[in-house]
C-alpha cells in the first residue's frame, strides 16, 4: 500500500514530467519540420540541375549545327572560289576544331 508521503511526492514530480514529455514532442515536431525544409530544398537543387542539363545540351547541339553549317558553307563556297577567301574560312574552321570554343558540361 502506498503511503500518503508518496503519493504526494509523486504528485509534486507529476508536472516536471509534463513539462518533459511537452519538450520532446515540441523538439519532435520541429525535427520534422527540419526534414521537410531539408527534403523540400534537395527536391529544389534537383531541379534546377535537371534544367541546366537539358540548357547545356540544348546548347552543345546548336554549337554543332552551326559547325556543320559553317562547314557546308565552306565546302559550298569552295567549289565555286578557289581564292585568299577560302585560306581565311579555312582557318576559322580550323580554329573551331581545335577546341578554342569551349563547351562544358557540369
Amino acid at each position: 500500500m502506498l503511503r500518503s508521503v508518496d503519493i504526494q511526492q509523486i504528485l509534486l514530480q507529476t508536472t516536471s514530467v509534463e513539462k518533459i514529455q511537452q519538450v520532446q514532442q515540441q523538439h519532435m515536431d520541429m525535427e520534422k519540420k527540419y526534414f521537410a525544409l531539408q527534403l523540400q530544398e534537395e527536391m529544389n537543387q534537383k531541379k534546377s540541375e535537371v534544367q541546366d542539363t537539358k540548357e547545356a545540351e540544348e546548347a552543345k547541339i546548336r554549337e554543332e549545327d552551326k559547325k556543320r553549317q559553317q562547314k557546308e558553307e565552306y565546302k559550298f563556297d569552295s567549289d565555286r572560289n578557289k581564292q585568299g577567301s577560302d585560306k581565311r574560312k579555312k582557318r576559322e574552321l580550323e580554329e573551331i576544331d581545335q577546341g578554342k570554343i569551349l563547351d562544358l558540361i557540369v
